[in-house]
């Protein structure tokens, strides 16, 4: 709330702040690029509420571009969750194989 002479008081600060908290994000699109540049663009996140957050992939086209989903997300996706929409999560060891075969695997 103002004071009387129109500066504001510390007072409501704390009420302030808890409204601003209370906002949701209504909208939100970002571009996708590689680590470290600005070309080109790889895909898209994208958020309309109510709906989830989802990840685009980028695809050329002879006559433009278009964007395919690739995943989506209750909460804002982290940098590994896209990096797995993307290339797919990790394998893990425990099913590598081992050995003489493991060694082929590896190198082709």
């Amino acid at each position: 709330m103002p004071a009387s002479s129109g500066v504001m008081q510390t007072m409501g600060r704390d009420v302030r702040l808890q409204y601003a908290a209370s906002f949701e994000t209504c909208y939100s699109f970002r571009l996708l690029f590689y680590a470290g540049t600005f070309y080109p663009i790889m895909g898209a996140l994208r958020m309309a509420y109510p709906n989830k957050y989802e990840i685009f992939r980028r695809v050329d086209e002879p006559n433009g571009e278009k964007y395919d989903l690739l995943a989506e997300f209750t909460g804002n996706p982290t940098a590994d969750d896209i990096t797995n929409a993307f290339v797919g999560p990790k394998k893990k060891k425990e099913n590598a194989p081992s050995g003489f075969w493991g060694f082929l695997s590896g190198i082709l």
